[in-house]
């Protein structure tokens, strides 16, 4: 099977009742070079995704499980393997079985059209009676060539964001991970190069590319021995094993690559067109020259300040306004008013919709500041729901920033944050921006919605996170 853009392929063998191996990944190929791969010597030969139990040959798994026997193996085989097109691009979908046990892994591959970008995911499902736990569910199991490769990745802190670092890639494994539970890109960040043929430049040399689409825990390994060099990524599985229920299935995020032979500015041109194609609402759009209002005057909002910062921004050809922390709730500093989402006319002088005229009389959108799954204890909304906060029953609490984080695995809690932006835009139609902040890693981890399934907390807040962005 091969999958291909305009300068990529994929090369896949998946054969009913055999293993589905990789034997090629990098520059596009036609479909009649497919038998020089072959008789060439350079084809892969690797499975897509080893499974922890049986096979000795590869020791990193993508997959590890407990059957509700105890017995840790899986023995995947294809069943099935189908090629169809959805509306953003083409996708090979490979569906194998366990020999004796009913479990199904769903493999997907996706070229996406008009770009240099293909992804892969998996489903995993339990179609037996009892319940089975998923120890391992990488995204993505890639093997690549090992030569004299160079690893880029990104690293840093508050204020030194996105720092990047270039090494040799030495014997032994690199490691990528976050475990902050949704501030996933602040210390590390969830994407990577790799050279195949020596030190990059920014135009020349060859370039694998790859980056997680998933904004909570993460794991990417890089294995490099003497002769193999392979890639591992998915959600950080670390405290975060999943009991996968009769007839459930487990989605994992989309693991995203690219390949160059333009160098690194190859790779990142090419995520950075399929990003703005794809994932970026708006992202053909040219965005807005804007003005915040923090380092203006900080907590310290009122009409006066936002007037002259308004009118000035104008004058000079501003073209978006916003409104940062301060503007509602008992919020004077961090200590107080996270949760309650009600304008302070006190300090604004009037009502939001009015604030939203005036600057739009000016000429200029307006937008706001906002940041609905956390919470103060010092809040009205704590006082009615402390059940709705992630902390735990029977510690001394610890407070981030003097915040709690919302329990978004709950459904309630999912429909209240809807209803913050719901609510804003019902009354302010004409609001253009959202700076929707997340400030605080998951601290206290416990939810009391899951409770004997704290274990998911991690993945079910994200996706709870996702399932609000998708109403929104």
């Amino acid at each position: 099977f091969l999958l291909s853009t305009e300068n990529t392929s994929m090369l896949l063998t998946a054969t009913v009742g055999d293993k589905p191996m990789y034997q090629y990944y990098g520059a596009r190929i036609s479909e009649n070079e497919i038998q020089d791969i072959f008789d060439s010597g350079v084809a892969m030969n690797k499975e897509t995704y080893p499974a922890f139990g049986t096979n000795k040959t590869d020791n990193e798994k993508a997959v590890a499980v407990m059957h509700n026997d105890g017995n840790m193996t899986l023995d995947l085989f294809v069943s099935n393997v189908r090629r169809f097109s959805d509306k953003d691009g083409n996708i090979v979908e490979i569906t194998m079985k366990d020999s004796i046990y009913p479990f199904i892994i769903k493999q997907f591959f996706k070229a996406y059209e008009g770009t240099d970008v293909i992804t892969t995911w998996v489903d995993i499902e339990n179609t037996g009676k009892k319940s089975v736990t998923l120890y391992r569910f990488a995204s993505a199991f890639l093997p690549l060539q090992r030569g004299d490769n160079w690893m880029t990745h990104f690293h840093g802190s508050w204020a030194a964001e996105h720092t990047m670092e270039e090494e040799k890639l030495t014997n032994g494994q690199k490691v990528i991970s976050n475990k902050d539970g949704m501030c996933n890109t602040e210390q590390d960040n969830p994407s990577f190069l790799l050279s195949m043929n020596g030190r990059a430049t920014e135009e020349s040399g060859d370039v694998f590319g790859g980056t997680l689409a998933w904004t909570g825990n993460y794991l990417i390994k890089v294995i490099a021995s003497n002769t193999t060099l392979s890639v591992s990524a998915g959600i950080n599985e670390e405290t975060s094993f999943y009991k996968l229920e009769r007839e459930e299935i487990f989605s994992t995020p989309e693991f995203c690559m690219t390949y160059s032979k333009c160098g690194k500015g190859g790779v990142s041109r090419a995520f950075h067109k399929w990003a703005r194609q794809y994932k970026l609402w708006g992202g053909d759009k040219n965005r807005d020259v804007l003005l915040n209002s923090w380092e203006g005057v900080y907590f310290r909002v009122n009409q006066s300040g936002m007037d002259n910062m308004m009118k000035e921004f104008s004058a000079i050809g501003g073209e978006l306004f916003v409104m940062d922390d301060g503007w509602f709730g008992k919020r004077d500093d961090d200590n107080s008013g996270l949760g309650d989402w009600y304008v302070n006319e006190a300090k604004l002088g009037e009502t939001l919709g009015g604030l939203v005229k005036r600057v739009n009389d000016l000429g200029v959108k307006f937008g706001i500041w906002i940041e609905p799954e956390m919470v103060n204890p010092k809040s009205e909304l704590f006082e009615k729901h402390p059940d709705w906060a992630i902390h735990l029953p029977n510690r001394e609490t610890y407070y981030y920033r003097n915040q709690l984080v919302l329990d978004l695995s709950n459904p309630k809690v999912q429909d209240y944050v809807f209803s913050v932006v719901d609510n804003i835009m019902i009354e302010n139609p004409d609001l253009a921006f959202f700076k929707w902040d997340c400030n605080s890693p998951i601290t206290n981890v416990y939810s009391p919605y899951l409770k004997e399934k704290q274990n998911q907390l991690y993945i079910d807040h994200v996706r709870g996170v996702y399932n609000v962005f998708k109403r929104v």
